[in-house]
């Protein structure tokens, strides 16, 4: 890191040391006076500012307790922040627990509930927990990895609900251990504060299979927050709905920070239900909302089966005097997605953001910008090609529709004279930190272009590059992809990458060299598959959207797979007839192979989303 961005750090650390999470907690929760203001509402029940800061106050000083625990055994010294891992759905005592590691300085690792088996005991180790927070709903998994994790014991492990159940799976009851920490006496040693060092770790995509976690440290809670809330000034009348899960930065960068510091408060849901949405936010009055791309289109897709057109929805709910939506927040979702909504609902204005957990990168589409950019953005954020030169900005005809894409759209990096503040790196994983930063550049690994309009520039979103693939609102790595399609039985070689979905983000899709003389089983394959997903570790997303056969890779002097060609001809059985593509939808339980009747089907969801020029590109 370059010696401007250290001196800058030192000077936070030393001058502006109170500048930190847990002073943002206390001021928002319990200096200033919102001690009766509705905070959180989860299941019918209201929990106040007051409420909420007490509860965290019981995290906080469990946290303490055990770390006086760990320094006494000797497990932790002194001046170490305890690492705290959370494992669970959506729930009031997530939050509390995240609000305690803030006021007592400790580091809490909010591990994905998709990781299982292998991946999962990885995480948990890379982490280097001190203790391991779970529930009924979770524990199972964690069951399941205690002879891979070390060296956390089940003692260690902390099951919220009752204790008969905890002592039956081995672990320590989380409600015993809360109430022996308020009865013992204060802890005396408190890890020092450093505002630039992470108080949450949330994890995003692995370049080698396993997920990274991205430090979010206490200046950038705060800055995040800000960000959102100074352009959608939440106040003490509105109502956020979190659906996302808690280990997204999504639900902490645009749903609870941005509600902490402009006073209102939010409605959390234990995990998202389109159908839930309407009846959801007429009966608390909900006026913004946080999102990513794939539930946005399942509310319009709802909404829409429900009132029979998008003229019943907006007859039914514009005007509305129980409507109260007026803003939402959020990234991946369509300009005609967006459009919809705000016509449906009435609404002020969809704040559509390019942005990762890393946050270096971040724009927004505000209003007066044209709908399907992602917003401006400064000098700094360049498009760069695959030899490291600047991309020209794209050119559109009368109708939009790209005409230089393989000369404008590049990978979308930020030029860095000196480190940046955003960002220091992953944690524990130096090798993917470098790939992120180099010669001068940040690489956000996503792929875009640039169009200059009336003098500004703005920056429009064109998905992955090869190595990622992005899907419902998560990046993750092909290779977690590959990891599990290279041993489909009958298998030889697999690529994996990113194809054009109807509605957001991306598809998953494989394409599978197979062994001499064998044969794809498209039943067999998805059965394999789904199996691999309940029991050996895959995440429900890296489950394949779209199956390519090929009699041979061919492969570069160096033995490379080159995969661009794979990811520019998808699933395009019209363009390139002479492909085998086998593809899953909804509710199957076997792979169908593509035919030109469901090309067209799909070609025609495409158009209807606004999304046709991806499948031609």
């Amino acid at each position: 890191m370059a010696q401007t961005t250290f001196d800058l750090k030192t000077l936070i650390r030393r001058v502006f040391w109170f500048v930190n999470f847990s002073t943002m907690l206390k001021l928002t929760m319990h200096w200033l006076p919102r001690g009766r203001r509705p905070f959180v509402v989860f299941e019918d029940t209201t929990y106040t500012y007051r409420q909420v800061y007490a509860a965290s106050l019981r995290y906080a000083r469990f946290f303490l307790y055990h770390r006086e625990a760990l320094i006494r055994s000797g497990r932790l010294r002194e001046k170490d922040r305890m690492t705290v891992g959370i494992y669970q759905e959506n729930t009031p005592d997530f939050l509390f627990a995240a609000f305690g590691a803030g006021l007592s300085n400790c580091v809490l690792f909010a591990v994905n509930t998709g990781f299982k088996g292998r991946t999962l005991s990885n995480v948990i180790n890379q982490a280097g927990l001190s203790l391991l927070i779970t529930n009924a709903q979770a524990a199972g998994e964690i069951t399941a990895v205690i002879p891979e994790i070390q060296p956390l014991t089940g003692r260690d492990i902390f099951m919220a609900g009752g204790a008969g159940e905890a002592a039956h799976r081995g672990f320590s009851s989380l409600d015993e251990a809360l109430d022996e920490a308020q009865n013992a006496a204060p802890a005396r040693n408190r890890p020092p504060m450093d505002n630039t060092a992470p108080v949450l770790v949330i994890y995003t995509s692995g370049t080698t299979g396993m997920p990274k976690g991205v430090p979010i440290s206490h200046l950038k809670m705060i800055g995040a927050g800000w960000v959102v809330q100074s352009a959608v000034h939440l106040g003490r009348k509105d109502l956020g709905y979190i659906c996302m899960p808690l280990f997204h930065s999504n639900a902490w960068y645009i749903g609870i920070l941005p509600a902490l510091l402009g006073g209102s408060g939010f409605v959390l849901k234990r995990r998202f239900s389109a159908s839930a949405f309407e009846d959801d936010i007429l009966k608390y009055g909900v006026t913004y909302m946080n999102y990513v791309g794939q539930p946005f289109h399942y509310i319009l897709t709802a909404l829409e089966k429900k009132y029979g057109s998008g003229e019943a929805v907006e007859k039914a709910l514009a005007h509305n005097p129980k409507n109260r939506f007026r803003k939402a927040y959020g990234n991946g979702a369509p300009s005609v997605d967006r459009i919809k909504l705000t016509r449906y609902l009435g609404m002020d204005h969809i704040y559509e953001v390019y942005g990762s957990t890393e946050a270096v990168i971040t724009t927004a589409n505000r209003p007066g910008d044209p709908v399907d950019s992602v917003g401006k953005v400064p000098d700094s954020v360049v498009i760069l090609n695959e030899e490291g030169h600047v991309c020209p900005p794209g050119t559109v005809d009368e109708n939009g529709r790209l005409l230089n894409y393989y000369e404008a759209v590049g990978e979308i990096t930020k030029r860095l004279k000196g480190g940046t503040l955003r960002f220091d790196g992953y944690f524990d994983n130096a090798d993917a930190t470098g790939k992120k930063f180099r010669n001068g550049y940040y690489h956000s690994g996503d792929l875009g272009h640039i169009r200059l309009i009336k003098g500004q520039r703005y920056l429009y979103f064109n998905g992955r590059t090869d190595d990622w693939i992005r899907k419902d609102g998560e990046n993750f790595s092909a290779e977690n992809v590959v990891d599990f399609a290279a041993r489909l039985p009958e298998g030889r070689l697999a690529i994996a990458y990113g194809v054009p979905c109807e509605v957001s983000d991306e598809k998953v899709m494989v394409t599978i060299q197979m062994k001499d003389g064998a044969a794809f089983d498209p039943k067999q394959a998805f059965e394999w598959f789904t199996q691999q997903q309940e029991k050996g570790g895959m995440d429900p997303k890296w489950f394949p959207d779209y199956v390519r056969i090929i009699k041979a890779f061919s492969l570069t002097d160096t033995q490379k797979i080159m995969v661009r060609p794979f990811k520019q001809a998808h699933f395009n059985i019209e363009k390139y007839p002479d492909m085998e593509v086998y593809f899953r939808q909804r509710g199957d339980t076997a792979y169908r192979k593509l035919t030109n009747g469901d090309f067209k089907a799909i070609k025609s969801e495409f158009a209807k989303n606004g999304r046709l020029t991806l499948l031609e590109q």
